[in-house]
């Protein structure tokens, strides 16, 4: 049936009797916006969020957060749900907290500047030109504290086969106790091998 009515009439919603039924928009809907770029939401739940595809891609799921592979114990970068970090490379600013760091090599500082490097092999220091340059600790079965100008070996101590060496390369060897205080031997000591000069013997 049509209905015709003047530029002025009215209809009240009363006088329909058949009346469509209007849905009343809940107000977590009303806080959600969504078009064809953007969702914007207090909060989102979901089982994955997954950005970009295949192994260009940023995701986030009951593993935890992951990039750089679809699968998360493929993927170079990942931090897990109890927290554990996998990282290929970084750059960090501040500090470092942790009972444990383990690696391959640890330095204090880039190449192009003086710093100390720890690895396996133990620590060196190293100059700007990334010669040794001042301690070196040698980590092996026979250890030694080893001391360089500018990649030139200048003594050191040591440690082989039992022996305790101290030796120098340029320069005497300088044994000197503060003032009012002496120096000591304990045990035998052998000067067989040695030439001694400045001193007198004395008897007690």
């Amino acid at each position: 049936m049509n209905v015709k009515m003047g530029a002025n009439a009215r209809m009240s919603w009363d006088q329909i009797t058949d009346q469509p039924s209007i849905p009343t928009v809940p107000s977590f809907i009303k806080a959600t916006y969504i078009d064809s770029v953007s969702i914007q939401s207090p909060n989102i739940y979901g089982g994955t969020v997954a950005i970009g595809s295949y192994n260009n891609v940023f995701k986030a799921d009951s593993n935890g957060v992951y990039l750089g592979n679809g699968t998360f114990a493929n993927a170079p970068f990942k931090v897990s749900m109890d927290g554990k970090l996998t990282a290929l490379d970084g750059t960090f600013t501040g500090s470092i907290i942790g009972s444990t760091i383990t690696g391959s090599t640890i330095k204090t500082a880039a190449s192009n500047e003086g710093y100390l490097e720890l690895s396996g092999n133990g620590l060196v220091s190293k100059n700007n030109i990334n010669e040794k340059n001042g301690v070196a600790i040698d980590s092996g079965n026979f250890s030694s504290i080893d001391f360089y100008y500018r990649n030139e070996y200048r003594g050191g101590l040591a440690q082989t086969a039992g022996n305790l060496a101290l030796t120098t390369t340029m320069g005497p060897i300088i044994i000197e106790a503060a003032q009012a205080s002496s120096t000591m031997f304990r045990g035998k000591v052998d000067f067989t091998y040695a030439t001694v000069t400045g001193i007198v013997a004395k008897f007690g």
